[in-house]
This record gives structure tokens, sequence and C-alpha cells, in this order.
């Protein structure tokens, strides 16, 4: 005898029809590009706190440095921990860049579906013997997010890490034979 299955919860339920139209890919056009502009200025403000995090640390590091009372034990301790929190800062600012960087590509390519649909690539959709948006925003090599922006912020905030850990070593060494 063959048992009959019974239809499942999900199966009995009528499932909501989503429609996708010209509106809902207007609303997400706009929400992706309003996504994509914060992550790109996030990768802005991560910079600029670096670049305002290594000079309080280096000014501090040199009057410390400058101040015959602190011996040369308590000064190497010192220049030891700000070298590990200058390392342990460009590693997560630089990690939090990639990550926000991988998303903003991801919504690129989303946006760049979306203008594929509205046709802003054809000649003469919207401008006369003209595409509304240029070619090279098609290509994988040129679209949006891959071009070399946030690996310049990278290697900014990476070669501005191993300068103040140079001076910092230095100090220490000078410290050291001084004393």
């Amino acid at each position: 005898m063959t048992e009959t299955k019974k239809p499942s919860r999900r199966q009995d339920q009528a499932l909501p029809i989503f429609k996708i139209d010209d509106r809902f890919l207007y609303e997400h056009l706009r929400d992706s590009r309003a996504e994509m502009t914060w992550r790109r200025e996030l990768e802005f403000r991560l910079m600029q706190f670096m670049l305002i995090f290594y000079p309080i640390l280096g000014t501090a590091v040199v009057e410390l440095f400058k101040n015959k009372s602190i011996g040369t034990i308590a000064f190497t301790i010192v220049a030891l921990i700000s070298i590990a929190l200058i390392v342990i800062a460009t590693h997560i600012v630089t990690d939090r860049i990639d990550h926000e960087h991988e998303t903003y590509v991801d919504l690129g390519r989303q946006v760049q579906l979306i203008w594929l649909y509205f046709g802003l690539f054809e000649k003469g959709a919207y401008l006369p013997e003209k595409a509304f948006l240029p070619e090279k925003l098609l290509n994988e090599k040129t679209s949006l997010g891959t071009g070399p922006g946030y690996k310049k912020t990278k290697t900014l905030i990476r070669v501005t890490s191993v300068t103040l850990i140079v001076v910092l070593v230095i100090l220490a060494v000078i410290k050291i034979y001084t004393a």
C-alpha cells in the first residue's frame, strides 16, 4: 500500500508575488548608490583617522624621548607599545578598507545591471546618436570599484606606519646608546 504525501505547510500557503518593475529598480539603484557613497567615504575617514593618529602618537613619543627624566627601559617599553598599536591599527584599518571595497564592488555590479536594464549604454536610447554612459563602465577592468584608489589608500597607510615604526626604533636605539 502506498502512502500519499501530504503537501508541506509551505506549499499550502499562497506565496506573495514579488514583481520587479522599473520603480523597484530605480529605488534599488538609488539605495545602492547611497550605500556605495558612504562606503567610499568610510575609506577616507579611516585614512584621516590614521593620518591624525600618527602625529599624535609620534609627538607623544618624541616628547618622552626629549624628557631626560624618562629612563631607557621605560622609553623602550613605550616605543614597543606604540609600535604594537601602530601595527594593530594598520591591520584593522586596512582590513576594514578591504571589506568595504569588496562590498562596494558587489554593489557596483548591481548598479551596472540596472544601468544595462534601462539601456543607458545604448546609443540613441536617451540622447541622439550618443550613449548616456560610457562603455568603459561595462568593462571589468574599468567599471565601478575596479580602480587602484583603495590600494593607494592602503599603501599610504602602510608606508606611513612603517615610517613611524622606523622613527620609533631609531629613537629607542639613540636613547639606549646615549644613556
